[in-house]
């Protein structure tokens, strides 16, 4: 009797073992089906997770691996010096552990756990700091309440939080530190940003009435063909000329016209026109400030 009685307890024990669990609720529905024990607000109903400070829960941090991944704590003081896994323990709150890092449990979407961690960056149309979001406007960290100084802190900034002003925002490259700030949204052209190159063109105009002139010649004169120049007109010597000897065909200056030429070397400076204005370096936009996480 007894061997037959320890056969059916090991029998139920293993059936419960195997089986789906219910509070309150002989037919459970679920590995754990908890049913409220009242219906009639006469009672407080729920499930009560385990309740200790971020410190507490810091304290432990050897006790949770990746194999822990969905514990649920509730976080009754934020953790004083965060850890590598109690980084996000900023606030009172639900939190899950994800394995790696405990995050907060937010409301939201009915069917989901909207999460959010120390350093998320956000977009918003809002113009204030609100529910642990900080406007990235360079203020000084020691402006902000304790919990988000410590944050940012352990974020690594020192003095001031990033300025995100008419800025947008860029992944970090190579050797780059996080929040740090860089580029210009304006630039001007120097000469040396201009292509190496040649530029032709046609020149057209009128010389003023100024350019004519004539040459004189600095010994003797200008012998001339086809002329009776300094001759009498019976095509005698003219003994009235100082130059009679040998003045025939002869003239001291050019005439105000003739065909010739005039090489010109010389340096000339061309206006642009421009005004020096810098160039605008942003694409079309929609104005929105950016906010970071820093915990409430």
């Amino acid at each position: 009797m007894r061997t037959t009685f320890t056969v059916v307890m090991a029998s139920v024990l293993s059936n419960f073992a195997f089986a789906q669990v219910g509070i309150n609720t002989a037919s459970p529905i679920a590995s754990l089906d908890v049913v409220a024990k009242k219906n009639d607000g006469s009672s407080a109903e729920g499930i009560l997770p385990p309740r200790l400070t971020g410190d507490q829960i810091k304290a432990g941090d050897n006790q949770y691996s990746v194999h822990h991944a969905g514990v649920i704590v509730y976080v009754t003081a934020p953790v004083n010096l965060p850890s590598a896994k109690t980084i996000n323990m900023t606030s009172v709150g639900m939190y899950i552990f994800d394995g790696n890092v405990w995050i907060k449990m937010m409301q939201g979407d009915g069917k989901n756990f909207l999460t959010r961690s120390a350093g998320d960056i956000k977009s918003s149309v809002l113009g204030v700091d609100h529910a642990g979001w900080y406007l990235l406007d360079g203020r000084s960290i020691a402006t902000l309440p304790d919990g988000a100084k410590s944050t940012a802190i352990n974020l690594g900034f020192t003095g001031n939080i990033p300025d995100a002003t008419d800025r947008v925002l860029k992944t970090k490259k190579d050797g780059e530190i996080l929040g740090s700030e860089g580029g210009q949204n304006y630039f001007g052209i120097d000469q040396v940003n201009l292509p190496n190159i040649n530029l032709s063109g046609t020149i057209n105009g009128v010389a003023q009435s100024a350019g004519s002139h004539t040459h004189s010649s600095t010994e003797g004169g200008f012998l001339l063909g086809g002329t009776t120049v300094n001759n009498t007109a019976g095509g005698y010597l003219s003994d009235g000329n100082s130059t009679v000897w040998g003045g025939i065909g002869m003239l001291g200056s050019t005439a105000p016209a003739g065909a010739h030429i005039h090489t010109v070397a010389g340096t000339a400076t061309v206006a642009t026109g421009g005004a020096g204005k810098s160039i605008d370096n942003r694409s079309a936009y929609l104005v929105v400030n950016t906010f970071i996480y820093l915990g409430e």
